[in-house]
């Protein structure tokens, strides 16, 4: 990951959101998420937190939350909105990599959208996975490949020298599968509307019929 591209896009991230585009795959994300993350504790671990868009949901349900990420201005951002609901969040700024020794143990650890951007994403996710406490789930979220998103986001990296996905990776099911990370992984397929999809009421009529190739991964290891 490089952090200076990341804190150059802190500003715009939650505006895509506020879009009905962008609402519209916050909300089939979040539910696959919420269908999977169901830790049998209160400690969890968020890798990649961004601007807080799951921090402040996790905090509100009174999770013992620790955040880390790898830019400061998206954590500024963050910190804002869980201080906004008066709860408490442990914050980690650093790169997950260099992280990984100095981390406690968790009931839940989960990362949405970071994978991506993080080099050898088994080797840390072997490693977060031995950080979860008996009976804990590690849950990952991640842009699928070969999918209307996954081409999309790969010609924002040909058009511009500073994209966030200049180096990124995207993921089959079947690599997903092949991770040795206990038992087999619960996946959740969603996001089977384009990135040209243009109101929230078409989205949501498309990820009904849930044709195609879909566009984001959810999946679960339980210890």
């Amino acid at each position: 990951m490089t952090k200076p591209i990341f804190d150059n896009v802190a500003d715009q991230y939650d505006k895509w959101y506020e879009s009905p585009l962008g609402k519209a795959v916050d909300y089939v994300e979040r539910r696959a998420f919420e269908e999977l993350f169901k830790p049998r504790g209160n400690t969890i671990l968020e890798i990649g937190c961004g601007t807080g868009l799951y921090t402040v949901r996790m905090a509100a349900k009174n999770y013992k939350v620790t955040a880390l990420d790898i830019s400061s201005e998206m954590m500024k951002l963050a910190q804002t909105k869980v201080q906004s609901i008066g709860k408490e969040v442990k914050w980690i700024l650093g790169d997950i990599t260099e992280k990984l020794d100095n981390l406690d143990t968790y009931d839940g650890i989960f990362s949405m959208t970071a994978l991506e951007f993080i080099p050898e994403p088994q080797e840390v996710l072997e490693s977060l996975y031995q950080k979860l406490n008996p009976g804990g789930c590690l849950v990952t979220g991640m842009i699928a490949d070969n999918s209307a998103w996954s081409v999309t986001y790969r010609q924002f990296a040909s058009q511009d020298p500073g994209s966030v996905f200049h180096n990124s990776h995207f993921f089959t099911e079947e690599e997903i599968r092949g991770w040795n990370l206990g038992d087999e992984p619960e996946i959740r397929k969603v996001l089977f509307f384009s990135p040209e999809t243009v109101s929230y009421e078409e989205a949501m009529e498309l990820e009904d019929k849930a044709k195609g190739n879909p566009g984001f991964l959810v999946a679960c290891w339980r210890k």
